[in-house]
């Protein structure tokens, strides 16, 4: 989908001749408002552009958060490159070595079929958001930090409106490099978090002692289904799973292997229940009216 439909046909509905990319106002005129700098950042906050969230952010802001998107990019034009999060800091993400691995291996596949010197900028096609230029409010980082994705945003070619006629070759330079992506979002470890009557559980999926609460990188599941899925490198983790009102369970010595998922399913127990007693007062000691 087209993020900035009205900024896409902003001369014509039948052609992007003159697109622009500032989201048009009621009459039908730019706004002047970003469109990559109008989500909430985990940073700066909701607003970090100063404007209202426009309505075609709220429209992508509602799709992601009726659906658990595991993986996902955007694309742009005006550079070659992939960019991956962050970019509103400095700090690495705690999945930088991942998002760097998955960059590098979106580019490569471009390299394989692209003709020389496309999508080489910065580190032969690949850069870290904040290492580029720093943004707040981009897409990809709302993506990452508020809704439990990873996601890059994908620089498809130097020139902003590429004319008909290339339209077929960066198909085809992308495609494999898309493909491949996509693919991504099957490996690391996956399950289903249920309750002992097999209704699925809202859930969080921490990788213990990777995961941090600065960067929000829990997995969560889709409390429709139950079902999760945390991207990560091969190697041996230990899994945290919580879930409101049952208790926390951990599973050790989670094997992941290059190029398959592992598998790891979860029942929760019901926390049990506790009662307290006591007794409330004022500052002053009296007894307090419950």
């Amino acid at each position: 989908p087209a993020a900035n439909p009205d900024g896409t046909y902003y001369t014509s509905d039948s052609t992007v001749d003159g697109a622009i990319r500032s989201y048009t106002n009621a009459s039908g005129s730019s706004a002047g408002m970003d469109p990559n700098r109008n989500f909430p950042d985990p940073d700066e906050g909701p607003h970090p552009d100063g404007n209202p969230w426009w309505t075609e952010t709220q429209h992508m802001m509602a799709f992601a958060e009726a659906h658990r998107i595991v993986l996902s990019a955007n694309f742009h034009g005006g550079a070659e490159v992939v960019n991956y999060p962050w970019d509103t800091w400095a700090r690495r993400h705690v999945d930088d070595a991942w998002l760097y691995t998955i960059s590098r291996a979106y580019a490569d596949a471009v390299h394989a079929v692209a003709p020389a010197g496309y999508m080489t900028f910065l580190n032969n096609g690949i850069t870290n958001g904040w290492d580029w230029y720093p943004v707040a409010g981009g897409r990809q980082d709302y993506m990452t930090w508020f809704r439990g994705s990873r996601e890059v945003t994908i620089e498809l070619s130097d020139t902003k409106l590429l004319p008909a006629t290339q339209l077929d070759d960066h198909w085809n330079w992308n495609r494999a490099a898309l493909l491949g992506y996509l693919g991504q979002a099957r490996d690391g470890i996956h399950g289903v978090v249920t309750n002992p009557g097999g209704q699925p559980l809202d859930a969080r999926v921490e990788i213990v002692g990777l995961d941090t609460a600065a960067d929000n990188s829990y997995a969560i599941t889709d409390p429709d289904v139950g079902d999760y899925h945390r991207l990560l490198l091969p190697g041996t983790y230990t899994l945290r799973f919580t879930a409101y009102g049952h208790e926390t369970q951990e599973v050790a010595n989670v094997v992941v292997s290059s190029g398959a998922a592992t598998r790891v399913d979860v029942v929760l127990q019901m926390a049990e229940a506790y009662s307290v007693s006591g007794l409330v007062t004022t500052p002053d000691g009296r007894g307090a009216v419950p």
